[in-house]
Formats: C-alpha cells, sequence, structure tokens
C-alpha cells in the first residue's frame, strides 16, 4: 500500500521545500499523518515522522544510501574515512585544550569591548568556532598563519562565511533533490564571497605544508587530492563544522538569557565544579547539566531541518510501500516538536535529559546530528566543543539579548537567524 500524497501541486511543493519548509512540512505532516509521500518530477518522497520507522531506516544503512547513485556513494564515503580519522575519541580529546583556550580568548575580546556595546554574539562564536577548526581540524597554528599573513583578518573571513550560500548554510534540499529543482539562486555577494574563501584556504594550506603533521585531515587531503581539490574540500568542511558548531552555541546564550532560572542552575554546577577556571576534558563528566543545557538547545534548534536517505530496494515502513530509487525525508524541526515524544515542545527544559528520561525514549525521535553508519563525523568533536565553550565562558559573561529583532530560523541556514543575534554582555 502506498503512502498518502499530498494533493498540492508540484510547483508548491517544490516552493514548500526550498523557501519555507519550517512551515511546509509540519502543516503537511499535521494534515497528512506521519507516513505520506509527496512528488517532484519522476522522484516520490516518503515523509517519515514516526520514531520507530526513522530508527529502522537509520539502521539499514545497507539500503538507505546519502546519494542517488553508487558511484556517487562510493566517493562520499571515501572522502569520509579520510575525514572520520579525525575524529576518533583521541584526535577529539587531543583537540580539548584548544577549544578552551579560544573560549578564553573570546572572553578576553569580549570584555575588551567598551561598556554597553552591542555585541552579535553570533558573530563571536563564528571567530571563535574557527580558531578552533584552523588549529584542531587544519593542524595550522594561529601564530604560524597570521605570521605568514599579517593582512589576514579572520573577522573577514566569518563575514564570507556568513555570505556564502553554498558554503555556509547546510541546503539539504538542494543538496539531495538538485536534479529536480529550478536553478539554485545564491544571495547577492555569495560567489564573491566563496572566491575569498577560497584564497582564505588556500593560505591555510600554504602554512600547512611549510609545518606538515602526520596522519591529520590536511596530511590526507595533500597526499591524496590535487591542490585545487584539496582546497575545495577542506572549504566544504569547515562550512560543515560551523554548520554544526556555531548555531548551537549561539541559540544556547539566547535560550540562556530569556530563562533566568536555567541560567542561575548552570551557573551554580560551574563554581561548583569549575570555580571560575577554564573547563577541560576531565571536567565534562561532571558538566552534567551543561550538557543536558545544549541537548534541549539542539531540540528547539538543530543544525539542519531534516535530512534524506535514497532507498535502494523497495521497503516497507509502517505498512507503507517505499518504491525503490526513491527518498526518504525525516525532518528534525518536526520530530523534536512532537508533544507525543517531549511534552511543552516549545519551552526551554533542561531537565528532560537526564538519564531517566532518555532511556524512556522510544524509537529516534531526537537525532540533531542523525544517525546509523552516515550520521555526522563531528558528532563528539561538536558536543565536546559546545560544552567546553559554554562551560568557560558563562562563568564569566552572559547576555541581554537586543529588543525587536528577528530570531526566527532560516532553514538554508541551518536554522541560524538571518542576521546574527544582537545583545549586550553582562560581566559575571
Amino acid at each position: 500500500m502506498r503512502a498518502p500524497s499530498s494533493t498540492i501541486d508540484e510547483q508548491s511543493i517544490v516552493v514548500g521545500l526550498t523557501e519555507d519548509p519550517l512551515s511546509f512540512i509540519p502543516s503537511q505532516v499535521k494534515l497528512l499523518g506521519d507516513v505520506f509521500s509527496l512528488k517532484i518530477k519522476d522522484t516520490e518522497i516518503t515523509v517519515v515522522n514516526d520514531p520507530t520507522a526513522i530508527e529502522s531506516i537509520f539502521n539499514d544503512g545497507e539500503n538507505y544510501k546519502k546519494k542517488k547513485n553508487e558511484s556517487d556513494e562510493q566517493e562520499y564515503l571515501g572522502m569520509m574515512s579520510g575525514i572520520c580519522a579525525m575524529f576518533t575519541p583521541e584526535q577529539v580529546t587531543s583537540y580539548t585544550q584548544c577549544m578552551s583556550d579560544a573560549a578564553t580568548r573570546s572572553i578576553e575580546r569580549i570584555k575588551s569591548l567598551p561598556p554597553n556595546t552591542d555585541i552579535d554574539i553570533f558573530h563571536e562564536m563564528m571567530r571563535l568556532t574557527l580558531e578552533i577548526e584552523i588549529e584542531t581540524l587544519y593542524s595550522v597554528s594561529l601564530s604560524d598563519l597570521t605570521s605568514d599573513y599579517p593582512e589576514l583578518d579572520l573577522d573577514d573571513v566569518c563575514r564570507d562565511l556568513m555570505l556564502a550560500d553554498r558554503v555556509y548554510g547546510f541546503d539539504p534540499v538542494y543538496t539531495g533533490l538538485n536534479e529536480c529543482l529550478p536553478p539554485f539562486t545564491p544571495q547577492s555577494g555569495s560567489e564573491a564571497a566563496k572566491s575569498k574563501l577560497l584564497s582564505f584556504v588556500t593560505k591555510v594550506l600554504t602554512t600547512f605544508k611549510k609545518n606538515p603533521k602526520d596522519k591529520t585531515l590536511m596530511d590526507y587531503l595533500v597526499n591524496n587530492m590535487p591542490d585545487e581539490q584539496a582546497v575545495q574540500t577542506a572549504l566544504v568542511i569547515l562550512g560543515a563544522h560551523h554548520e554544526v558548531a556555531v548555531p548551537a552555541i549561539s541559540r544556547a546564550w539566547q535560550l540562556l538569557s530569556e530563562n533566568s532560572d536555567i541560567e542561575k542552575r548552570l551557573s551554580s554546577e560551574l563554581s561548583s565544579t569549575l570555580g571560575g577556571r577554564p573547563a577541560t576534558q576531565a571536567d565534562l563528566p561532571n558538566l552534567k547539566y551543561t550538557s543536558m543545557v545544549m541537548c534541549e538547545v539542539r531540540r528547539l534548534y538543530p543544525c539542519v531541518w531534516m535530512v534524506m536517505r535514497w532507498s535502494r530496494e523497495e521497503r516497507e515502513i509502517n505498512n507503507y510501500l517505499i518504491p525503490k530509487d526513491s527518498v526518504v525525508l525525516m525532518s528534525q524541526w518536526v520530530s523534536h516538536y512532537d508533544p507525543r515524544h517531549f511534552a511543552q515542545p516549545l519551552e526551554f527544559i533542561p531537565e528532560r535529559w537526564t538519564n531517566e528520561s532518555i532511556q524512556a525514549i522510544s524509537g529516534v525521535p531526537y537525532f540533531p546530528f542523525s544517525k546509523g553508519i552516515r550520521s555526522c563525523a563531528g558528532e563528539q568533536f561538536a558536543e565536546m566543543q559546545d560544552t567546553l565553550i559554554l562551560s568557560t565562558m558563562a562563568q564569566h559573561i552572559k547576555f541581554t539579548m537586543a529588543a525587536n529583532q528577528d530570531l526566527s530560523p532560516l532553514a538554508r541556514r541551518s536554522n541560524a537567524p538571518q542576521n546574527g543575534i544582537l545583545g549586550k554582555v553582562v560581566i559575571k
């Protein structure tokens, strides 16, 4: 039996998926239920919102794959095999000092601002995580890079990341369904920004070659790809890292500013555990509430609104047929806000992430990093980085949000606010 099919026309489906998916998909789920189909040209898309069904899709990695054809899938997996080597537990642990140091530098930058200065919190978190990316994933010393290129301005790099549509800003619809959609239209300045970003990554690559480090991501890229491809790949990785990191930690500051009781409880844990010093990897087991805060941030603001998989063979989900060579779409934005799985889904409640509550969850209603063998390679990296940044910084500062700003998420911008997050710093 085929899943219920939407009756709206193809053009409306395209517009809904590309321009306003955060409203379109929830409205269709409400109308058609947890499993239904959409069609664009010859491609059938089955939307799945049942957590048990989602779990079975993620577990069936032999059938449900990232790419439409097997040659593209193998190319993707080959690239990921080199990247995943950088995210072993040992490697990630080795990055923690860099993460804490970057957070400390961010505190110093923020504290140096004149009193009552407006700050773009989103931009500052982007600057912070860019420094981490350079020193960890790119294995390049910041001091070496700035010595080689004294004119380099990392704030300019951050601004270019915001402008470059196809680098910063996951667009999973175009990534998965590009052949079915009208040509992608970048925003003004996007192509110029991407050109400058490629120049930036070329500088990083040049500095790395002067001081190469074995068994690193850049070592893998340099030794397995022509320079141009290595630069392109390194830029994609830069964008992907920011997709996961920047919206999450920025939204954490926003949500804490809006929930003073939670901010106080977080401060209490940090005071008793850290006593004002930067957090380290050894502190992570004792930062339980901090971790719960970040889990809840990712529930409310997952960095992407959905994931897609191509079904190689015919399958059955909840008694509905998933055709061969069709797409399944699973939306974090829908599932994370489903009251059947999360009571008071619009509320910021870190306490819902106690061990007992997690064990009571059935299926997969929560998947900010996706799940299964094709989940985000940097999940552990992102979780550790966010916790270390928040716990180090929140001991010394907090923010108040500027009034009357639009903080609504933009799907093509990783659910980040289109114009950043403006606020004022409060020194503790």
